[in-house]
């Protein structure tokens, strides 16, 4: 099957779910198992790398948008020498490994976010993902993590609820309890 052909059935699924279930961990989780089958089409991962992504290692390559506020589905490489920056991406999310392996936090916002420049955070959990393992994370604030390769660049597939990559996102120092706003590239 083509890839063309397997992202298009793949975003029809997806559609169907969230219009069924809307987008609740449930139907997230739901969404993760047709993603874990989308990452076995071959010929995922970009022969060039993609945009630059958190001023780092990472990159990521659209493969298809509904528009600014519609799905979109990416291919993103987390590098293995630094993690990203803790972030968010203003929308709920699901992401599948494909290839190699990747350390990724989750954490939690402990205060009510009314200062924009200040944040308390915690780790919430922390895994190490292989290839078919997926994560989802519903709507903001539940939205904040970091990743990181392990022993080179992991591949994921991600699916969000709109395009993250047209909006500023907050990037947390947890060191500092600041947040700064910026775009993601």
């Amino acid at each position: 099957m083509a890839i063309h052909d397997a992202v298009n059935g793949f975003m029809a699924c997806a559609r169907a779910i969230l219009a069924r279930e809307g987008a609740t961990e449930v139907a997230l989780r739901q969404i993760g198992d047709e993603l874990r089958a989308l990452a076995q089409t071959p010929g995922l991962i970009p022969a060039t790398q993609g945009a630059a992504l958190h001023q780092g290692d990472a990159s990521i390559t659209t493969l298809h948008s509904d528009g600014p506020q519609g799905l979109t589905l990416y291919v993103a490489q987390m590098g293995d020498a630094a993690p990203t920056p803790i972030h968010d991406h203003n929308s709920w999310g699901v992401a599948c490994v494909i290839a190699g392996r990747d350390r990724y936090q989750h954490f939690e916002r402990l205060d009510d976010g009314a200062d924009g420049d200040r944040a308390h955070l915690r780790l919430l959990y922390e895994r190490e993902l292989q290839p078919g393992d997926v994560v989802v994370w519903t709507a903001p604030p539940h939205d904040i993590h970091r990743q990181q390769g392990i022993a080179g660049p992991a591949w994921e597939l991600l699916l969000f609820g709109i395009d993250v990559m047209a909006l500023p996102r907050h990037y947390f120092d947890m060191e500092h309890g600041a947040v700064r706003t910026a775009m993601p590239s």
